[in-house]
């Protein structure tokens, strides 16, 4: 018993025998038993209602979240389907040797790259890399899209396909990159006569192999 409740006790025990002096202490002092009984197993009572209440409601919460997670496992694995047989349709390769870089811009702009299939590349044609850049066609134009570099050409076309140019690897003479301010750069593509400049590209690596790739292609289709 608490100290609060015994407390109380000796209260109603004053009171009680203050108020039934003329009664007989025993049959009063039973019915206070009986009372005091009687409350203590309503509190007791009470208790397992809420105990019971309250494990139902944990249940149903454990249940939920369950439920929940099974969702959330379902969607996850459905998206990651997804994604491999779009990337599987983009790239070359595939998933293999997929960078962090491609992977994000998979994510970002999904519905670009499944137009990119349906739309833009021929029978038997798949992407080898791309980076998201601006195209300096102009001193006065310039046009932010995606530099693709295929197994037939290199593509230069904006998300929404609404402008593309197309580059053919045996007029690519050379390749070179550059520093273009605090953290972009940039690729110089000497086509025939033409100097071809792509600027504001964040990720160097992925610049590097966008890079190479379109010059291992036109040093490759020129022998």
């Amino acid at each position: 018993m608490g100290i609060y409740q015994v407390v109380c006790h000796k209260v109603e025990d004053l009171f009680v025998k203050v108020l039934s002096k003329k009664q007989d202490p025993v049959a009063i002092k039973e019915k206070v038993q009986h009372y005091r009984s009687e409350k203590k197993e309503i509190r007791k009572q009470r208790k397992l209602e809420n105990d019971k209440r309250s494990a139902e409601q944990r249940r149903i919460q454990a249940q939920k979240r369950e439920e929940q997670d099974r969702q959330r496992r379902i969607q996850e694995e459905m998206e990651k389907r997804e994604m491999e047989s779009l990337v599987s349709n983009v790239l070359e390769n595939g998933s293999r040797n997929l960078t962090t870089y491609e992977y994000n811009e998979f994510k970002k702009n999904k519905q670009f790259f499944i137009s990119l299939v349906q739309q833009v590349l021929e029978p038997n044609e798949k992407a080898l890399t791309f980076i998201f850049c601006e195209f300096d066609k102009s001193s006065k134009k310039e046009i932010k899209g995606y530099l693709i570099p295929t197994n037939k050409r290199v593509l230069f076309l904006t998300k929404n396909l609404n402008f593309m140019n197309k580059f053919r690897y045996q007029t690519i003479i050379n390749v070179n990159w550059f520093k273009d301010g605090f953290s972009e750069r940039g690729l110089r593509i000497q086509y025939g006569k033409r100097r071809l400049e792509f600027d504001e590209m964040f990720d160097q690596e992925q610049m590097k192999k966008v890079g190479n790739i379109i010059l291992n292609k036109s040093t490759t289709r020129a022998i």
